[in-house]
């Protein structure tokens, strides 16, 4: 298993042989742009369902890592999306081999063929880097029967507060200006200068911007937790433990 603190240090992760893992900086992110880049992670993290429509007697007994393999044979389109993906997380030339049907990353004298221990730690540390999504507002803002006027309040100034809060995460803008507002953002609220958070990763950048969120609602939780009694009413983690 591979640990947060090691993918969030940023630095070259050894996959195998002379094959390390890359997490290109917002700057080169910026450059190849946003789409490109989720979409060369997202290529290691399918789900069967995202490969085939509905699965078959011969599919079911095709493992993730055999079924995988043969979707990007399947096509070549596919196949330059994986080239692709090589090269941005990698930084490595890909081979197809039709006849022996296996994949090869890196040089001929130094590179190694994709086995299934390869894929599998390529697909844990892109499952490491995709941003997760957070409890939803209904758990984190549960009305229930026995809370009083007062606390069905305070549990709609808390949303309002919140989504106030989500709209500082996500803004409302372009797509095409969906990363430049949350650059702008941790620049304002985090102290960091542009050059420093351009030379961050995308999950050093995201998981900066996801703790001053949780920061924002524990202190939010905390000026409101008076007013909140009932036992069902709202617990208040610490932002650390989140």
């Amino acid at each position: 298993m591979i640990s947060l603190a090691t993918v969030l240090s940023g630095k070259p992760i050894h996959v195998t042989g002379g094959i390390f893992f890359y997490q290109p900086t917002l700057a080169e992110i910026v450059e190849m742009g946003e789409a490109d880049y989720w979409s060369a992670t997202n290529l290691w993290t399918l789900k069967r369902s995202e490969m085939v429509a509905e699965e078959t007697e011969q599919t079911k007994n095709l493992d993730d890592y055999t079924l995988w393999k043969a979707y990007f044979f399947s096509s070549q389109q596919l196949r330059k999306a994986l080239i692709k993906s090589s090269e941005v997380l990698l930084k490595s030339k890909v081979e197809f081999f039709d006849i022996s049907h296996t994949i090869y990353i890196g040089e001929k004298e130094s590179g190694v063929i994709l086995d299934e221990t390869f894929f599998l730690l390529m697909r844990e540390l892109c499952s490491r880097i995709m941003p997760t999504s957070s409890a939803s507002e209904e758990g984190q803002y549960h009305e229930t029967d026995n809370m009083s006027a007062r606390e069905k309040e305070m549990i709609a100034k808390m949303k309002s507060s919140a989504q106030k809060i989500e709209e500082t995460k996500n803004p409302d803008r372009k797509p095409e200006d969906y990363l430049g507002n949350r650059i702008l953002g941790l620049v304002a609220v985090g102290g960091y200068t542009f050059e420093q958070v351009y030379k961050m990763t995308m999950l050093q950048f995201n998981m900066l911007l996801q703790k001053y969120i949780d920061i924002q609602t524990f202190e939010l939780r905390t000026s409101l937790s008076p007013y909140i009694s009932s036992e069902d009413g709202q617990t208040n983690k610490f932002w650390l433990d989140w």
